[in-house]
Order: structure tokens, then C-alpha cells, then sequence
């Protein structure tokens, strides 16, 4: 009964710590050095994040997952060093993008796909043909 309730303790105690390193947050799990953060679960050390999850090193970012080091940006999946992006999944180095996947140190584009510019329209038929919806 003792290690039981020593270990019960020892979880509250690494919880409330947790509270305390986060500030002006609401709804935040799993989540350390972050600040004016909501809604979001297993952050760290971010600033200004809503809606969002598996994010390190991020400044005002929403409805992102699996994403570091970028900021200014909306719906990033999996990306590393993007900013001011929105709808991008799995790129790296990109700034000011709309809808991209897979690309790498692209700056001021629309609708590439391995780095490759499509149209709106042929963009969308090939995420289609991808699997992605």
C-alpha cells in the first residue's frame, strides 16, 4: 500500500509541477514551458497555440500536429521550420506557403507537391490520387 501511494504522489507531484510551467494556458495536457496556449496536449516550450498537438519550439500556430520550430502559421502537419504556411504536411524551410506537401526551402508558393507547382485544380486530383482528402 505504501509504494502505491508513494507513486499515486509522486505522479500528482510531476503533474502540479507541470501546471505551475505553464502560464495563462486553458485545457493543456501533457504540456511543459508553454504560455497563453489552448486547448493543445504534449507541447513544449510554445507560445500563443490553439487547437494543436505534438508541437516543440512553435509560436502562434493553430490546428497543427507533429510540428517544430515554425511559427505564424495554420493546419501544419508534420513540418519542421515553416512560417507564416498554412495547409502544409510533411515540409521543412518553407515560408509564406499555401498547400504544400513533401517540399522542402520553398518561399512565397501555392500548391506544390515534392517541391513540384501545380494548379488549384490539377493540385487537388493529385492529392485525390495520393489518398488524401
Amino acid at each position: 500500500m505504501i509504494n502505491k501511494l508513494k507513486s499515486q504522489f509522486s505522479s500528482l507531484k510531476r503533474e502540479i509541477q507541470r501546471e505551475k510551467e505553464n502560464i495563462k494556458c486553458y485545457n493543456i495536457t501533457n504540456s511543459i514551458n508553454c504560455q497563453n496556449c489552448f486547448f493543445c496536449d504534449s507541447c513544449n516550450s510554445c507560445y500563443k497555440i490553439t487547437h494543436s498537438q505534438y508541437l516543440e519550439n512553435c509560436m502562434e500556430l493553430s490546428h497543427s500536429i507533429n510540428t517544430q520550430n515554425s511559427t505564424n502559421s495554420a493546419y501544419l502537419k508534420y513540418c519542421d521550420n515553416c512560417h507564416k504556411s498554412k495547409h502544409l504536411i510533411y515540409c521543412e524551410n518553407c515560408y509564406n506557403c499555401i498547400h504544400c506537401i513533401a517540399s522542402i526551402g520553398l518561399k512565397n508558393k501555392e500548391y506544390c507537391i515534392f517541391n513540384e507547382q501545380y494548379s488549384k485544380e490539377d493540385y487537388f486530383k493529385k492529392l485525390k490520387e495520393l489518398g488524401d482528402n
